[in-house]
């Protein structure tokens, strides 16, 4: 797609409506301008949200199924499966 638009006082642009609603741009948002061979990228973030922030607390009242030492056991195990032993005679 490709908007045109008009550079307005003090160097100022609008991102168009429809492209800001697709890309869920908002105001206050920090975007990136990248200039590479004569041209401007502008780079409008990856998530919307800090999902770190969003998720924070999610899972603390679910209990895992196997504690850390249990489920380093079972990789172990798993890992060793897979490998071949070379120079060993049966």
């Amino acid at each position: 797609m490709e908007w045109e638009i008009r550079l307005l006082e003090k160097g100022r642009v609008t991102i168009p409506k429809e492209l800001r609603r697709r890309l869920g741009l908002r105001k206050g948002d920090k975007l990136k301008l990248l200039l590479e061979e004569g041209r401007i990228y502008l780079q409008a973030p990856r998530l919307k949200e800090n999902v770190i922030e969003k998720t924070k607390g999610l899972l603390k009242d679910v209990e895992p199924e196997l504690t850390p030492e249990e489920l380093r056991e079972a990789l172990l195990e798993a890992s060793a499966s897979k490998v071949e032993v070379k120079g060993k005679e049966e």
